[in-house]
């Protein structure tokens, strides 16, 4: 009998596997693209613009402070990435015609 309680074990955790991957595959394809319009306009609108400003006012002031530049320049690329990475996304994940 202990020799067989492994074997249900993992014969349930399969069916329960194989369960949920085929309720995964039966969701729409779309059913994120609510979610990546919502956070991409963030980033590339009014909230995205005030966390870089912040992030240049942070990097500028740690820069002056620190006497090195190097806060600047992490906190200027760290604006730049929050403003463009979401049409880099749609570039590469965007399958084109030609």
């Amino acid at each position: 009998m202990k020799k067989l309680l492994p074997l249900a074990a993992t014969m349930a955790l399969a069916a329960f596997v194989s369960t949920e991957a085929a309720a995964a595959t039966s969701m729409a394809p779309d059913a994120f693209d609510a979610l990546y319009a919502t956070i991409a306009g963030w980033c590339k609108g009014t909230l995205g613009k005030s966390i870089s400003l912040a992030f240049l006012v942070i990097g500028l002031s740690l820069g002056i402070i620190r006497g090195s530049i190097v806060a600047a320049v992490t906190c200027i690329a760290a604006s730049l990435s929050l403003m463009i990475a979401p049409t880099i996304l749609e570039a590469i994940f965007t399958v084109s015609g030609t």
